[in-house]
């Protein structure tokens, strides 16, 4: 065999090495494509202040009451949960729209959507014996059948600019009215019923444990007790 010849078939090999190599990557793109899931982006919601991008989260019917929950969170939050590259996390919702069902009214529960929502309650219009800590709607018995009792009332954790506090809306889901009822606190630990028109809160405020409670029809303030822990 010449030199020549020899030299040209090391040419051969290694263009025929090259190629192959691109070949496996090709393949090795194709199929990482082939697994990767479609996903469905949030529809973005124009906003009149300029800032974050806004989305619905998520709809809600309310039990016993024509008005359907509407949960406004920012683009970006929405999306982080959705992607399968992302290991999730909380969505930061900035505002409650309340939606008639039959007329279509509709109000905002915040007047902008600058603050972050912490936790959403709704609690009906009496007391429940086993009334649920989970901030799940309370469970009736209906035709031997458990439904969720109607709400009448709400309440909705804000956090404050510096996330160093919170402040607490009160509402009546049938009249609209609502206030701010706790302001700068740290924090709730419990929500509940002591009567019909009665809420109730657990809560920390200043680094002490204290007890609230409330009118809902007219967000009086009937009941304000400290809790010693030492």
């Amino acid at each position: 065999m010449s030199d020549k010849l020899g030299q040209r078939l090391v040419w051969v090999f290694a263009v025929v090495g090259v190629l192959g190599v691109l070949a496996v990557i090709f393949l090795a793109v194709m199929v990482a494509g082939l697994g990767r899931s479609e996903r469905a982006d949030p529809a973005p919601i124009d906003a009149k202040a300029p800032g974050d991008r806004f989305a619905v989260a998520e709809t809600n019917t309310l039990p016993g009451i024509n008005l359907i929950e509407i949960v406004i969170a920012t683009e970006k939050s929405i999306d982080r949960n959705r992607s399968s590259y992302s290991s999730g996390g909380p969505t930061d919702e900035r505002n409650v729209i309340l939606l008639d069902k039959a007329s279509g009214a509709n109000r905002r529960l915040l007047p902008d959507n600058q603050r972050s929502i912490t936790y959403r309650r709704y609690l009906p219009a009496r007391v429940d014996a086993q009334e649920q800590a989970s901030g799940e709607y309370q469970l009736v018995e209906a035709d031997g059948k458990q439904r969720p009792a109607d709400v009448a009332y709400y309440a909705i954790g804000i956090r404050s600019a510096d996330g160093k506090s919170e402040d607490v809306l009160l509402g009546n889901l049938a009249s609209g009215r609502q206030a701010m009822v706790l302001k700068n606190i740290d924090g709730v630990d419990r929500i509940w019923m002591q009567s019909p028109t009665r809420v109730a809160f657990l809560l920390r405020s200043g680094r002490k444990l204290m007890f609230r409670a409330f009118e809902a029809p007219d967000l009086r303030l009937v009941a304000s007790q400290p809790i010693e822990i030492d």
